[in-house]
């Protein structure tokens, strides 16, 4: 096992060095440990991005941050901030990964997007379902939003990765 790792990083390192950072950005065959490194800077990003809009939200817009925020009014309301980031994020995800990390062509350009927002909504809608959960099993409102929110980063991103990989961008 710790060969397979030493052969990973040595290949990259290797390729690190023969093409510099910027053609190391901008090579979609690169390397998988590269690959990865770029993909979970991309997902780090949009993650990012999502998080601020949420938190904007939440703390402006539509109310959903707070101890004098009722548990229910604050879930419903936690969602629904989730939503409309999710629909931001997302487009500047596939904008990224486009650009950095997959390689496109298996599919139309329509079919990718689609395909593309198809699997986000599968993640995004997993996510979604952990906020109530984290609600029902949290009986405090003291922080729980930001329990609930960090839920719904981490299950929707699991799936993301490997569904782009394999089934969107793969040739």
């Amino acid at each position: 096992m710790f060969s397979k790792i030493h052969d990973l990083v040595t290949e990259s390192l290797t390729f690190y060095s023969r093409k510099g950072l910027k053609n190391c950005l901008n090579d979609k065959n690169s390397p998988i440990l590269i690959q990865i490194i770029k993909y979970g800077f991309c997902g780090l990003l949009s993650t990012i991005i999502h998080v601020i809009i949420v938190y904007t939200l939440g703390s402006t817009i539509n109310p959903a941050i707070g101890e004098h925020i009722s548990k229910d009014l604050k879930e419903s309301r936690t969602i629904i901030n989730n939503v409309f980031a999710f629909i931001l994020s997302n487009a500047i995800a596939f904008r990224l990964n486009i650009n950095f990390v997959f390689n496109r062509g298996r599919h139309s350009n329509t079919k990718e997007i689609i395909l593309f927002f198809t699997v986000s909504g599968v993640s995004f809608f997993s996510g979604l379902l952990s906020i109530p959960l984290v609600f029902d099993l949290i009986d405090s409102n003291k922080g729980i939003e930001h329990l609930a929110n960090g839920a719904f980063i981490f299950s929707s991103a699991l799936m993301n990765f490997i569904c782009r990989k394999y089934i969107i961008f793969a040739k």
